[in-house]
């Protein structure tokens, strides 16, 4: 089969990347709308036990900036007449793979947020966390 007989199934696993590229940044559009102000998103290097907790802005801002350059890279794997010998099959399923985990991958940081932002206001109204005095200091317990 010539390469150009495979432009179909290729342009189609690249408009599938695209939509999963729009979908992060609708994920990013409503973490935005509904995390509050002062949230930390975490953007995950692999290992959730040393993820970088940014600002709101930032993090979504930076997953976003991965969707796009992963995109970038996958899909240039994928339309390059290097790969022309790899299986169709792989070419047809990489991009449209690789995207859908990055942007599970963002869902997943979005949710991760979301919980610690309750988290925070649940500890925060806990009565044996803090106590107020008459005098008005909050003293911490013990």
């Amino acid at each position: 089969m010539q390469d150009s007989e495979r432009g179909g199934p290729l342009a189609a696993a690249v408009v599938i990347g695209g939509v999963l590229l729009l979908g992060m940044a609708v994920v990013a559009g409503y973490a935005a709308r509904v995390l509050p102000a002062g949230a930390r998103v975490p953007l995950n290097p692999g290992v959730p036990e040393y993820s970088f907790w940014l600002p709101k802005p930032a993090g979504l801002a930076a997953w976003f900036a991965v969707g796009a350059v992963t995109f970038a890279a996958f899909a240039t794997v994928t339309l390059n007449s290097l790969s022309a010998d790899w299986a169709t099959s792989l070419r047809v399923v990489l991009l449209p793979g690789v995207m859908l985990v990055v942007l599970a991958a963002e869902a997943g940081a979005v949710i991760l947020a979301r919980r610690q932002c309750a988290e925070g206001q649940t500890q925060a109204t806990e009565p044996d966390a803090a106590q107020e005095t008459a005098s008005g200091a909050v003293q911490e317990s013990q």
